[in-house]
C-alpha cells in the first residue's frame, strides 16, 4: 500500500502539470496576439489620422484647421484612401467614441506639402547633427530636402569636408547648436 504522503504528492504534481499546460496554451495565445500587435503597430505608422493632420498643420504653420476641412479633402480624394482605424487595426487599442479615419501618410503629406501646410523641419544651410554608421556624431549642412513617401529626407554636406550624405531621414537629425564635439 502506498503511503499517504506519496499519494498527496502525486496528486499535487498532476494538478501542477495541468496548470502548466493551461499556462502554456495561454502563453501561445498571448504570443500570437503580440505578433499581430507588432505587425499592426508597424503598419499604423504608414497612416495619419484626421486629428494628427489638424495638429500637424497647427504645429507647422500655426493655422487651425477644423475637422470639416479634413473631411472635405478626404471626400475629394486629396488625402488618399479613407480607412476606418478600428476595422483595419483591430489589435491596437483605440480611443473610445467616434470613428477615427486614417489616410496613407505618403498621399496625405504630399497634398499638405503642396498646399504649404507641411514644411521640412530644417532649412537649406541649417547646421544639423547626424551620426555616421559608427554612431559618431558629426555636423552636416543641409543642401536640399525632399518629401518622399510621407517623410522628409535631406542631402547634407559634412562640415569641413566635401563628403555628402544623401537621403538622410528627418528623424535622424537634430539642429546643431554650440560646440558639438563636447557632447
Amino acid at each position: 500500500m502506498k503511503s499517504l504522503k506519496r499519494i498527496e504528492l502525486e496528486n499535487t504534481i498532476k494538478l501542477i502539470e495541468k496548470k502548466i499546460e493551461g499556462y502554456q496554451q495561454e502563453l501561445k495565445k498571448c504570443m500570437k496576439q503580440m505578433e499581430a500587435l507588432i505587425v499592426q503597430e508597424k503598419e499604423r505608422e504608414k497612416f495619419v489620422s484626421s486629428k494628427e493632420i489638424v495638429d500637424l498643420i497647427e504645429r507647422n504653420v500655426g493655422k487651425k484647421i477644423n475637422m470639416s476641412t479634413i473631411k472635405r479633402w478626404a471626400d475629394e480624394g486629396y488625402l488618399g484612401e479613407v480607412i476606418d482605424e478600428k476595422e483595419k487595426f483591430w489589435a491596437l487599442q483605440s480611443k473610445q467614441g467616434k470613428k477615427r479615419f486614417l489616410y496613407p501618410k505618403a498621399q496625405a503629406f504630399a497634398f499638405l506639402y503642396e498646399k504649404g501646410f507641411l514644411q521640412p523641419e530644417f532649412d537649406v544651410l541649417d547646421r544639423v547633427l547626424v551620426k555616421n554608421r559608427e554612431m559618431v556624431p558629426m555636423i552636416g549642412i543641409v543642401i536640399s530636402s525632399s518629401l518622399d513617401k510621407g517623410e522628409f529626407r535631406y542631402n547634407l554636406q559634412v562640415e569641413g569636408t566635401l563628403d555628402r550624405l544623401k537621403d538622410v531621414k528627418e528623424r535622424e537629425l537634430t539642429l546643431a547648436t554650440g560646440d558639438v564635439n563636447k557632447a
